[in-house]
């Protein structure tokens, strides 16, 4: 089993991975995705000169070098590991996979002038090592503990599944809608010109979708919360509390998401939008992985002897 102090180091990692994004779109909202011209470097300089913008763009790409570095090493120390699971091994490569692609893609974004498509694409890649990483972190701690089975029945488990999905299908269109500057093609709320669907063709038809997609979570992550109220849920402690969180965000991002047509897509607003939307797509991947780790298929059997002294380890989640 890997150091406790180890699992600090990779929570940090997701930490970490989870601010990059966010920074990531403060880029996006301080026009500065441009700022540094050239790539790898800026402006010819491994150091730019100092200006605001140009140091957005440049701060990103050196946080996104030191979250690259710390993938990789992580991911090849748990591949030289003996004592860890195949899964957490194909995570790792995984995991280093998506650095490199990030790396070419992050390359593509500025060569190819913020191309629409580039840019989303970079965002999914994104979100993809973060889910990614956060896998890897939830299944070495669930190998050092066991649980009883409490049981998910398959219709709840389907609805989170959808949850999970239709999470992160929002957050790819949030990302086309930031690419095509579409942010503002319905100015107002809840109706977009006039009407709740006016058209779902160009700028304001992607707006529109977004839309639709902001409610069907909406929808999906509130009737999760309340079936897991059930008396039936009562012992599944740690996904009754991540459905709380996830409905605490949930509710941040809809005030989060009209504060952006009220005052006009404020970049601050945009980031915190952003964040939240990558916080709820972990809330909504933490509830799929206790649903399986329930299951049975990712929890481990401890050490003989440690059962024997301390019977069912009490899940770490708990104190989650």
């Amino acid at each position: 089993m890997v150091s406790g102090n180890f699992l600090k180091a990779y929570r940090f990692l997701c930490y970490e991975v989870l601010f990059l994004i966010a920074f990531g779109g403060s880029v996006r909202a301080m026009d500065a995705g441009l700022a540094c011209p050239d790539w790898p470097l800026c402006f010819g300089d491994y150091i730019p000169d100092f200006h605001i913008q140009v140091y957005f763009e440049f701060l990103h790409r050196v946080l996104a070098g030191t979250v690259g570095l710390f993938v990789g090493g992580f991911g090849i120390y748990l591949l030289a590991r003996k004592d860890v699971s195949v899964l957490v091994k194909s995570l790792s490569v995984l995991s280093i996979v998506l650095v490199l692609a990030q790396v070419v893609m992050g390359g593509l974004t500025v060569l190819l002038l913020l191309d629409e498509n580039t840019v989303t694409g970079h965002l999914l890649l994104a979100t993809m090592l973060f889910a990614s990483l956060l896998w890897t972190y939830w299944e070495l701690r669930a190998e050092q503990v066991v649980a009883p089975k409490i049981g998910i029945p398959g219709w709840l488990k389907g609805m989170i599944l959808t949850l999970l999905f239709a999470v992160w299908a929002q957050i790819i269109l949030g990302g086309l809608v930031s690419a095509n500057y579409a942010g503002m093609a319905c100015p107002t709320f809840p109706l977009c010109h006039g009407r709740l669907v006016p058209t779902l063709q160009g700028l304001v038809g992607l707006q529109v979708m977004h839309r639709l997609g902001a409610y069907l979570c909406v929808a999906l992550a509130f009737a999760i919360w309340i079936v897991l109220r059930k008396p039936q849920f009562s012992r599944n402690v740690p996904m009754r509390s991540w459905s709380r969180r996830l409905i605490l965000a949930v509710i941040a991002q809809i005030f989060l998401g009209i504060a952006n047509v009220v005052f006009v897509i404020p970049p601050l607003i945009t980031v915190l939008h952003l964040a939240v939307a990558t916080y709820i797509l972990g809330a909504s991947l933490r509830l799929t992985f206790l649903m399986y780790w329930d299951k049975g298929e990712l929890a481990q059997t401890v050490r003989s002897s440690e059962r024997q002294s301390v019977g069912w380890a009490r899940p770490v989640e708990k104190n989650q």
